[in-house]
């Protein structure tokens, strides 16, 4: 196995070790639960990057590693550093790494809030639904900004609470009477999907996020709505 990277504890190890807990069924829930839209949200996002051969790309808050197996289903020659707190999540990425090189796929253990990189470092970088679960959300997109090289390119995917009013009636429903339910039956942990359930809803709006992304040093900041506004892809240039 490709063993993570240790880093220091973090005040956010405390999530880290929910997503321990969740990590067996965590990757059946997420298509579960979009209706396998998480899918083609990722193929979207990824084909936003505008990959090449030779890049080196950074998956923060990496999870199971499906935002970086699409990266290199998209674009063949790309090395992915993939960054999570959660070791069962990494440990379950790299099951999944199938003939990729380990060299090409590597496993990091760390926070988003200090990521253990020198400066500019990578050409690309994404997050896929992980930036509301940072302990300090600007110091996290800052750290995001450091490692990226000038002219680099970033996606983010992310839930945003700004959503149209009667889209969200429905979404707000359907995470309080079924996401939050059965990913507790499912996953056996309630306290779990409560956390996932009230993070979505609490978040800050698309508005707030470009505002704070061009505030840290990102440029030509997209912000597009997915599905009726069920999620967001931001889509960020480094200055």
């Amino acid at each position: 196995m490709r063993e993570p990277d240790p880093t220091h504890r973090s005040p956010s190890s405390e999530v880290a070790r929910m997503f321990d807990r969740i990590s067996r069924t965590y990757d059946l829930l997420n298509h579960l639960l979009s209706l396998s839209s998480d899918r083609r949200w990722r193929r979207l996002a990824v084909r936003r990057l505008l990959l090449a051969p030779g890049h080196m790309v950074l998956d923060c808050g990496a999870g199971t590693g499906d935002m970086a197996l699409t990266a290199h289903r998209h674009t063949e020659g790309i090395s992915t550093v993939l960054l999570d707190p959660a070791h069962a999540m990494l440990s379950l990425a790299d099951s999944k790494a199938g003939i990729i090189e380990p060299a090409r796929f590597r496993l990091v253990r760390g926070y988003a809030e200090r990521l253990p990189f020198a400066d500019a470092v990578f050409d690309r970088f994404m997050v896929a639904f992980g930036i509301r679960n940072f302990s300090d959300l600007r110091a996290g997109l800052c750290d995001l900004c450091r490692v990226l090289k000038t002219g680099g390119r970033g996606v983010i995917l992310e839930f945003t609470p700004d959503r149209a009013p009667f889209i969200d009636a429905i979404f707000t429903s359907y995470m309080r009477r079924i996401m939050a339910p059965l990913g507790a039956a499912i996953s056996g942990d309630r306290d779990a999907y409560r956390y996932l359930s009230r993070t979505v809803q609490n978040f800050a709006t698309s508005g707030d996020l470009v505002h704070l992304l061009e505030e840290v040093g990102f440029r030509h900041v997209e912000s597009h709505r997915l599905s009726l506004g069920v999620a967001t892809l931001f889509v960020v240039e480094k200055r």
